[in-house]
C-alpha cells in the first residue's frame, strides 16, 4: 500500500510545460516524482507517485502547493526527511485526500502598471532589465490602472455566486464562495518604471482559468472600459458564453501565483470524510500479495 506523506512545494512556472504528469514533457509532477526517485532509490524505482491538491494552469506559480506523495512502505522519510526533503514533509493517514480535505486556498495575482506610456509601448522593442525580470513574474499594464474602482470590482465578485460566467467549460455549474478578493500592497524594490498590484482571492476550489478570467474582468472595469451592470449580468445570468461575448482576452497566467492551500490538520489523522484513492489496493489484493509472498 505505501507510506504517503503531504509535501509542500514551490516553483516557478515558466519553467514547466504543464502541471500534470507527462514523462514526455518537462511538467512539474513528473519532475518532482523523478526527483524524489533519484534521492531515495537512485532513480531505479517506479514507485513514486504524486498527486497535487491544486492543479495550476501552465504558467502559473506556487508559492506553496500541496502534494500528497507515495512511497514504497520499506522507504521511511520520517527518520531522513531534513536531509531528504524539507521541514514542510510529513506523514498522512489512509484516507486523506489532499484535494478533498482542503479548507481554502489562497491564489493572488500580480500587476505592474508601467508609469507612463514610453515605458509601456517600448517594453518589448527595448526591455528595460526591471521589464525582463518581471515579464514572466506580472502582468504589465499600461497608466491608468484605478486601484479604487478595481476594490469596488472585487467587492461585487466577493461572496456566494454561480460563476459559471467565468468557466472555461459550459458543462460545470455550481456555486462557489469567494470568503475574499481584495486589492494588496506589493512587496518590490522601488524603481522608476512600474506600480505593483496585488490582487488576491481566497475560496475552497477554482475551476480552469476561472481566476484568470475574472482578473480580466477587474483590469476592464478598473479602466472604465466596462460598469457595474457588466459584473452584475456576469453574475445574476451565470454562463461561460458571458466572458466570449465580452471579446476580451484571458488574463495571462504568469501573473498568477498560488501562495498558500490551508488544512485543518485534525484532517492528516482523521480524515473526515474517508476518501478512497485510486491507490488504494481492492478488497482481497492484500491478502493475495501475502499469499504470493509466501508462496515457496
Amino acid at each position: 500500500m505505501g507510506s504517503r506523506y503531504l509535501l509542500r512545494i514551490c516553483y516557478d512556472g515558466s519553467r514547466f510545460t504543464e502541471m500534470a504528469k507527462n514523462p514526455n514533457r518537462t511538467s512539474v509532477i513528473s519532475t518532482l516524482e523523478k526527483v524524489i526517485s533519484s534521492i531515495a532509490f537512485n532513480g531505479h524505482s517506479s514507485e513514486v507517485f504524486c498527486s497535487p491538491s491544486s492543479r495550476t494552469d501552465a504558467g502559473v506559480h506556487a508559492l506553496n502547493n500541496a502534494v500528497l506523495l507515495r512511497l514504497p512502505q520499506s522507504k521511511d522519510l520520517v527518520s531522513n526527511k531534513e536531509e531528504f526533503l524539507n521541514e514542510y514533509c510529513h506523514r498522512v493517514a489512509l484516507g486523506f485526500s489532499c484535494r478533498q480535505h482542503v479548507s481554502y486556498r489562497i491564489y493572488t495575482y500580480r500587476l505592474a502598471i508601467a508609469k507612463n506610456f514610453d515605458i509601456f509601448y517600448n517594453r518589448k522593442k527595448f526591455p528595460s532589465l526591471v521589464c525582463s525580470t518581471e515579464r514572466d513574474y506580472s502582468w504589465i499594464l499600461p497608466p491608468g490602472f484605478n486601484t479604487g474602482k478595481a476594490q469596488e470590482a472585487c467587492n461585487m465578485l466577493k461572496g456566494v455566486h454561480n460563476m459559471a460566467s467565468f468557466f472555461k467549460h459550459s458543462c460545470r455549474d455550481r456555486n462557489e464562495i469567494l470568503a475574499s478578493v481584495g486589492i494588496g500592497k506589493a512587496k518590490v524594490l522601488d524603481n522608476n518604471f512600474y506600480d505593483y498590484v496585488n490582487i488576491s482571492i481566497v475560496s475552497r476550489s477554482f475551476v480552469r482559468q476561472q481566476i484568470r478570467r475574472m482578473l480580466s474582468l477587474i483590469v476592464e472595469y478598473s479602466y472604465g472600459k466596462i460598469n457595474t451592470s457588466t459584473i452584475k449580468y456576469f453574475l445574476n445570468n451565470p454562463n461561460p458564453s458571458n466572458f466570449y461575448k465580452l471579446k476580451v482576452c484571458v488574463a495571462p497566467p504568469n501573473g498568477l501565483f498560488l501562495t498558500d492551500v490551508v488544512y485543518d490538520p485534525r484532517m492528516f489523522t482523521q480524515p473526515i470524510p474517508y476518501c478512497i484513492s485510486p491507490w488504494d489496493p481492492r478488497k482481497g489484493e492484500e491478502e493475495l500479495d501475502d499469499l504470493i509472498l509466501k508462496d515457496p
